[in-house]
């Protein structure tokens, strides 16, 4: 049985009986992107499956979690004025966090971050004595040109006790350059949540839209929805070079872009963006509509009122926004390549080479032409073979495997 939901920073019941197994789950944010997003629905599945879950993520400026959690605990980290640096950012807050475990966190039978700088502040903490048993999820392998960056991603992955990861293209990506081994935990998604909708949320957000669609474009579509913000991995350039290309089969399309809360800097790709979207025609340029940071539960309404989802990356982890378009039942373009091809096929999506410009586009033409309820059913039915249930079963067998070796390991040394 679910807990009930408890208020930041409150402790939870106790029993004088067994246990449950004991979960710290770490995030850099508390912002809706992804590696965050993930650690909301994984804390809710692995409480409702039994175990005593804590969230802790770093809040900059006390805005607050991205919404209120499930049956887990969630513990707020101050987070200081951002540096000018991503380097010096990763330090100040790996040292907060670092700093609050020393002083209010209770041990866990296993830390687990979900990104290397939440792993980092866990490692931090081991180093002043904290007793730990480490996890981190690897949602991704990035590029670091920044020799402190690539160096705060190689600890966070070859110092810990156990690693996790969400796809095969992923866990070939850390047995390849760093020579671990992940364990694939997968991902996934609550269809419910996009088949259940808010009315009242659809309606407000078509109002919305529909003042912010060119004065000539009375009735505006179709209308593709690009999930990630504007970056170099999302591909979001390629993209708009293809929405231009749309745009002259579809006179009236427009593109909307959500998201782009990061720790990283993407300055120059996001400049190289605006001045690619200067010199297209106004009306092409004004249909690109960046809607920022999205509320989770304003997001069903956006597929909803999407006629596709475009997801032409170039690197992904696994690609949730791709099971979040087949829950919603809208018709999905994305990248032939994987890790979209290990979960996606042509019953269910789209698949282009993202590296060209007019094979998205006809793609894109292509998704609007040919979506039937067929294709709607077996999109939903992809979505639903994943559950965070299954996921949460998959994390709670790899923490009592790791735990039951750290055991032994320890009986050993005691020989």
């Amino acid at each position: 049985m679910a807990r009930r939901p408890l208020a930041a920073g409150a402790e939870g019941p106790t029993s004088p009986g067994r246990r449950d197994l004991s979960v710290g789950l770490y995030t850099y944010s508390t912002l809706p992107r992804g590696s965050v997003v993930h650690t909301a629905h994984l804390a809710e599945a692995l409480a409702e499956a039994g175990c005593d879950v804590t969230v802790y993520a770093l809040d900059k400026d006390g805005r607050g979690f991205f919404r209120p959690l499930r049956g887990a605990r969630l513990r707020l980290i101050p987070a200081a004025a951002t540096p000018a640096s991503t380097a010096d950012l990763v330090r100040l807050r790996a040292g907060e966090m670092a700093a609050y475990l020393d002083r209010h966190a209770p041990a866990h039978d296993v830390d687990h971050g979900e990104d290397c700088l939440s792993t980092s502040g866990l490692l931090a903490a081991r180093a002043h004595g904290r007793r730990t048993t480490l996890v981190r999820t690897i949602h991704h392998v990035e590029s670091f040109h920044d020799p402190f960056l690539a160096d705060c991603q190689a600890r966070s992955i070859r110092q810990v006790d156990h690693l996790l990861t969400v796809s095969r293209t992923t866990a070939d990506d850390v047995a390849r350059i760093f020579g671990s081994t992940a364990a694939l935990v997968g991902n996934g998604v609550d269809v419910d949540r996009f088949v259940c909708l808010d009315a009242g949320r659809v309606a407000a957000w078509r109002t919305r839209l529909a003042g912010l669609a060119s004065p000539r474009d009375v009735h505006p579509g179709p209308l593709i929805l690009a999930v990630g913000g504007v970056e170099e991995r999302k591909n979001t350039l390629a993209l708009l070079g293809a929405f231009a290309r749309l745009r002259e089969a579809h006179p009236a399309a427009q593109l909307w872009i959500v998201g782009g809360a990061s720790v990283l800097d993407h300055g120059a790709y996001r400049r190289a963006f605006e001045a690619a979207r200067a010199t297209l025609r106004p009306a092409v340029g004004g249909a690109v509509i960046e809607l920022g940071v999205v509320a989770e539960d304003d997001m069903p309404a956006l597929y909803h009122l999407a006629d596709v989802v475009a997801l032409p990356s170039l690197q992904e982890g696994f690609g949730l926004a791709a099971l979040e378009a087949l829950a919603a039942g809208v018709p999905l373009v994305a990248s032939d390549r994987p890790p979209f091809t290990e979960f996606l096929d042509g019953h269910c999506a789209t698949l282009v080479d993202p590296r060209s410009e007019e094979a998205i586009a006809r793609a894109l033409g292509a998704a609007l032409a040919s979506h039937t309820a067929i294709r709607r059913v077996r999109g939903r039915q992809r979505a639903r073979a994943h559950s965070w249930a299954a996921v949460a079963a998959r994390h709670i067998s790899e923490y009592e495997r790791m735990l039951v070796h750290a055991r032994d390991a320890l009986l050993g040394s005691m020989a």
